[in-house]
């Protein structure tokens, strides 16, 4: 199954909306800096208008091309799962806790102090069309790991044109469970 140019289209359309602020304000902020280089152009002595002009633009355009691929690429992803994604169950087949603890110390000398920080991650396997696919999944809430058993099921929702693109239902996942949407993070 392929996606149309159509879909293609409308699924940018969806994932650039999001971003109009942003985006306004960047090219607001471009338009500022060619003025200004503009300016420098044209006055005898202007090398100062060209550089802070030049500067605008290239801050904005570093921002703009360093926080925007991403997220535009999220909301892309997004509507495509809402367009042609499937909803399905998945088997828990793993759990595992990655430990990311760490000692902090200050400056002047102080002493050290232990951090604790822990990932809890289930793995997780579905079938779709003949084919296994494996993904991982990561809780933030000990108690949310702890309540999810071995060879339980969890709720998932898959791209059919990509299966390997999975998402975990939390919200689901968190009424099945009976916890707070936010233990499900």
């Amino acid at each position: 199954m392929k996606t149309t140019f159509s879909d293609r289209k409308n699924f940018i359309k969806q994932a650039i909306k999001p971003h109009f602020g942003i985006l306004g304000i960047g090219f607001a902020i471009i338009l500022f800096g060619v003025l200004f280089a503009f300016i420098g152009f044209k006055v005898e002595n202007g090398l100062g208008f060209i550089i802070f002009g030049g500067l605008f633009i290239a801050l904005s355009l570093a921002f703009m091309l360093y926080t925007l691929p991403s997220s535009l690429m999220y909301y892309y992803e997004q509507a495509e799962i809402k367009k042609y994604g499937s909803y399905t169950t998945a088997k828990v087949i793993n759990k595992r806790v990655d430990d990311y603890s760490h000692s902090n110390s200050t400056f002047n000398g102080g002493s050290k102090k232990a951090i604790e920080t822990y990932l809890y991650v289930i793995a997780f396997e579905f079938t779709y069309n003949n084919t296994i696919y494996n993904s991982e999944c990561f809780f933030e809430h000990k108690s949310t790991y702890d309540a999810i058993a071995m060879h339980s099921t969890l709720p998932i929702k898959f791209l059919k044109t990509k299966p390997q693109n999975v998402t975990l239902r939390r919200k689901k996942l968190a009424n099945q469970l009976g916890v707070t949407a936010k233990m499900c993070q």
